[in-house]
C-alpha cells in the first residue's frame, strides 16, 4: 500500500501536535504515507479526512478502508485541495485540528509510464494530477501538456518557463518548441525532449547528461505548474485551511521548490503579523488581526541520512503555524 515514501515525517507528526481523538486533513493523500502514520497517532478515535485530485491515488486508499478498524476513522474524497472548504463543509468533517499539504508528487506518479511526468520515460503529454491515463487531459487548469506545448504562443511558453521553472534562457526554449511544432504535434515526452535537444536520440543509445536533466526538470516543472494551476490554487487553499481550523488547530506544509516555499512562508508572515500597513504609513490603518503563531522560524530540511535513503527527498522544506 505505502508506495510513497512520506518526507520528513518524525517532523510533520511532532509538528502538528497530534492527540489521540483528533480530527485531521491530509489534503495530498498521494501513497497514503503520511496518513497512516497520522491514524496511529491519533488512535483509537482519531479520524482522518484524506483528499486527492488522482483517482488512482484514492483507489489505493480504499484499501486500508478494508481494514474493520479505520472503516469509521478513515474518509477518502477524490478532489482538488483547492476545494477543501466545501469538502469539508459538505462531509462535516469538523472540528478540524490538524492539516498536512505535502505538496509533491507520489513516487506512483512518477513512475507511471502513461502520465508524463518523467522525461525519462517515453509517455503521452498529460501531466495531470487528476489523472487521465493513457489520455491527453487537462489539469485544474483545463489544458494537457500536450496542448500547452502546441497551442501557446512563444511568448506565452517564454513566460511560463521563466516563471514557474526560472529559466534564464526561456525565449530560445520557446524558439525551439515552435520551430519543432510546425513540423509535427508534439504529444510525446520524448518528441518535447528532441525539440530542446534535437541531438539527442534515445533509441540510438544516447544518455542525457546532467547539466540536461537538470534543465529539463525545470522545464517539466513550469509545464506541470501550468497544467495543474499548483501555485495559484496553493494561494487559494491556505485562507482556506486557515479557516477551518479550530483555534490551536495546526497546519504543515512540504513544499519542494523555492516558488511553493515563499507563497507559505510569505502568508505565514503575514498572517502572524499585527500590522501588514505599508513601511510609509505612520499610524497603523489596517486593523489587521493576526491568525496565525509561526513554529517553524526557518523551514526544516530533510537530514543527510533521509536523503540517502529517498533521493526525492532532497528538496523538502517543512513550515508549520498554529492557529490562533
Amino acid at each position: 500500500m505505502q508506495y510513497h515514501t512520506p518526507v520528513l515525517l518524525k517532523e510533520v507528526i511532532a509538528l502538528l501536535n497530534l492527540k489521540p481523538g483528533h480530527n485531521v486533513i491530509d489534503c495530498t493523500f498521494g501513497g497514503g504515507g503520511h496518513s497512516q502514520a497520522i491514524l496511529n497517532k491519533i488512535a483509537p478515535s482519531g479520524k482522518l479526512l484524506g483528499i486527492d485530485a488522482d483517482p488512482a491515488a484514492i483507489k489505493r486508499g480504499q484499501l486500508l478502508i478494508t481494514n474493520y478498524q479505520l472503516q469509521k476513522r478513515l474518509f477518502l474524497v477524490q478532489d482538488n485541495f483547492v476545494n477543501i472548504e466545501s469538502i469539508v463543509n459538505q462531509t462535516d468533517f469538523k472540528p478540524v485540528h490538524a492539516v498536512l499539504l505535502d505538496l509533491g508528487m507520489s513516487s506512483y506518479q512518477l513512475d507511471q509510464a502513461d502520465r508524463g511526468f518523467s522525461f525519462q520515460k517515453d509517455s503521452p503529454l498529460n501531466m495531470s494530477f487528476a489523472g487521465g491515463q493513457a489520455r491527453q487531459t487537462g489539469g485544474q487548469g483545463g489544458l494537457s501538456a500536450g496542448e500547452i506545448i502546441n497551442q501557446y504562443s512563444k511568448q506565452k511558453l517564454k513566460e511560463i518557463f521563466q516563471k514557474y521553472g526560472e529559466i534564464k534562457n526561456a525565449g530560445a526554449i520557446a524558439r525551439k518548441i515552435d520551430s519543432a511544432r510546425r513540423d509535427q504535434f508534439i504529444n510525446r515526452t520524448s518528441m518535447l525532449v528532441r525539440a530542446i535537444y534535437p541531438r539527442f536520440n534515445a533509441d540510438a543509445g544516447n544518455r542525457l547528461s546532467p547539466p540536461q536533466i537538470k534543465f529539463l526538470a525545470r522545464v517539466w516543472q513550469a509545464i506541470r505548474i501550468e497544467v495543474n494551476q499548483e501555485l495559484d490554487n496553493l494561494q487559494k487553499v491556505l485562507p482556506q485551511i486557515v479557516k477551518i481550523l479550530s483555534p490551536g488547530g495546526r497546519i504543515a506544509v512540504i513544499s519542494y521548490h523555492s516558488l511553493e516555499d515563499r507563497i507559505v512562508k510569505q502568508y505565514f508572515r503575514q498572517e502572524s503579523k499585527i500590522c501588514v500597513c505599508p513601511l510609509e504609513f505612520p499610524v497603523c490603518r489596517c486593523h489587521h488581526q493576526p491568525k496565525l503563531k509561526i513554529i517553524t522560524k526557518k523551514a526544516f530540511i530533510p537530514r543527510e541520512k533521509e536523503i540517502y535513503q529517498n533521493s526525492r527527498a532532497r528538496s523538502a522544506k517543512l513550515r508549520a503555524a498554529e492557529k490562533l
